[in-house]
């Protein structure tokens, strides 16, 4: 369904969402009911979920989004006079708090630019362009609200140079071969003057990841649990939240983190909307997000799988973080 907005300068597109109910029905009777169970991470960005994120990103041991966006601020310029953008291109777009470094750049020197933001939340969306529409005036957004590679697929056609961008470390929430999917969907899209911009997160030390997943603040937590709520309210379950905890751990072998929902006790979860019940022992895990780190070795690999090359890689002296400027092959 296409959605006009009172705006010339803005266009959302928010894809049929056989998505919300059915693909959900199908990912819950996947996960959920497998042993053992899960749940994918893309159900945590509701409007209260995007929110949460956006809160977690300001937490003291919260190091990825501080890092990406001190070295987008570094770099940012040197990054556009590269690329020469007409477009800016991102996927998960979410609040474009970061992206706005390098709009602001592009916008500054351009007397019409165009911003593409595809997220899975329509409401963050809105009101992020309507922020940034209100804070350039020669910006143009168009919105798609769906998952990643269908609206990759469903977006207009672009004005190039551009320059996509998947920041924030999200390529790590997918599996590798998802991860090849997704990046040589863009990778077959782009043209020879076009650029893809990747954050990705570092391998480091345990004890500051474990940190960065389990704030103090239980602001993560809260985020997590959401996810139940999610269930509550698109399929009728009956989860209370009270009866689970919040755990993250670093999974050095894998090298990933692994965020996982904890039963406090022996329940039952019932689905009213196709008539099923689960079982959750005490101390019973659902594993919500998987958030892989990379070496500069498994990135430029990744990359290679992908159809990809690396132009430049930026990182901090500390290296906790890659931005990745790349090609298609």
């Amino acid at each position: 369904m296409d959605l006009s907005l009172p705006s010339k300068r803005f266009h959302i597109k928010e894809l049929p969402s056989k998505a919300s109910s059915e693909a959900l029905r199908v990912d819950v009777q996947e996960g959920l009911f497998a042993c053992p169970r899960s749940l994918p991470p893309k159900y945590f960005y509701d409007d209260k979920g995007s929110k949460l994120f956006d809160t977690i990103c300001k937490t003291q041991d919260y190091y990825p989004t501080r890092t990406e966006s001190a070295l987008l601020q570094k770099n940012a310029a040197q990054i556009i006079d590269i690329v020469k953008p007409n477009t800016c291109a991102e996927l998960g777009a979410g609040t474009s708090a970061k992206t706005e470094i390098l709009l602001s750049k592009s916008c500054s020197s351009l007397d019409a630019f165009t911003y593409l933001s595809i997220d899975v939340c329509l409401e963050v969306l809105i009101e992020s362009a309507h922020r940034l529409l209100q804070k350039y005036e020669n910006l143009r957004v168009e919105s798609v609200a769906g998952e990643y590679i269908p609206a990759i697929k469903n977006a207009p056609k672009l004005v190039g140079p551009t320059l996509y961008a998947f920041i924030g470390s999200s390529i790590g929430n997918f599996t590798e071969q998802g991860s090849i999917e997704l990046l040589s969907e863009v990778a077959n899209r782009m043209t020879t003057e076009d650029y893809f911009l990747i954050g990705m997160d570092r391998v480091k030390d345990k004890e500051i990841l474990d940190r960065a997943y389990n704030d103090c603040d239980g602001v993560t937590a809260k985020f997590n649990l959401n996810v139940l709520n999610v269930l509550n309210y698109e399929l009728g379950s009956n989860f209370d939240l009270a009866n689970f905890s919040h755990h993250a751990l670093y999974n050095e072998q894998q090298q990933q983190i692994e965020m996982y929902l904890i039963s406090k006790c022996n329940q039952e979860v019932s689905f009213p909307t196709f008539n099923e019940k689960i079982m959750l022992k005490e101390n019973e895990k659902i594993l919500t997000e998987v958030s892989r780190k990379y070496t500069k070795a498994s990135i430029k690999n990744l990359l290679e799988k992908s159809g990809l090359q690396e132009v430049v890689h930026f990182e901090p002296s500390n290296q906790y973080f890659s931005l990745v400027l790349a090609k298609a092959q």
